[in-house]
């Protein structure tokens, strides 16, 4: 009887086998890169994105309020009025206007709008809101007032516009000239609210950002 003889197609050598596992170790080595660079492709624009609705909200909430100003007189928690009506400052708030004689640090613009919503006039409170916009920890925040008189901030009446920015310039519009800061008093009038304010900063992967928006006095 003659011996059967293997056959030379009956498996794979071992080169054979190293050289494929070398093939789909590259394939799968390659998937991975592309599948982190995709996701990290999503995450830098869903970052973006997020950066680009704050901007958004930070247009149109500076757009309402500068729009709406009203020069009406406060008072503080002690029931004395403010001689400040409308106060910006890059540098802090001069509150010598406030009634305290000190410097608010971190609030950068002060003023009284109108159009606060009260559907069905349910709350104890007028249209008119008190609002602060203030330089915190490198965050432009804006600050509600539960009241236009007693200056007790909203529980829930802070809201971080943009996080991260630095070289923040704040100007007003006071005739045709800018200028950096401006304190409105009781008595001085709609004449003296600036036309305009800029606000530019610089914002995470953005870069430079810069809003200018008409005030309620642009039509004197």
């Amino acid at each position: 009887m003659t011996p059967v003889q293997p056959s030379a197609q009956a498996g794979f050598s071992l080169t054979e086998v190293l050289v494929s596992v070398f093939i789909f170790a590259i394939i799968g080595s390659i998937s991975v890169g592309l599948m982190a660079s995709s996701l990290s492709a999503q995450e830098q624009n869903s970052d973006v994105l997020d950066q680009a609705a704050m901007l958004d909200t930070t247009r149109t909430l500076l757009r309402e309020d500068f729009g709406q100003v009203v020069l009406r007189p406060a008072r503080d928690a002690e029931g004395r009025t403010l001689t400040a009506l409308f106060a910006g400052d890059v540098d802090g708030v001069d509150r010598s206007g406030f009634g305290d004689g000190v410097r608010s640090g971190d609030t950068i613009l002060t003023l009284t709008r109108r159009g606060r919503s009260n559907p069905g006039l349910l709350r104890p409170r007028s249209s008119l809101a008190r609002v602060d916009y203030v330089l915190r920890d490198g965050n432009l925040v804006r600050r509600m007032m539960r009241h236009v008189d007693g200056s007790q901030p909203i529980d829930d009446g802070e809201i971080v516009l943009v996080a991260g920015v630095s070289d923040v310039e704040l100007d007003f519009l006071v005739g045709a000239a800018w200028t950096r800061r401006v304190m409105l008093r009781s008595g001085q009038g709609e004449a003296g609210l600036p036309r305009a304010v800029r606000l530019r900063y610089n914002a995470p992967r953005l870069g430079v950002v810069e809003h200018v928006v008409l005030t309620s006095g642009a039509g004197g």
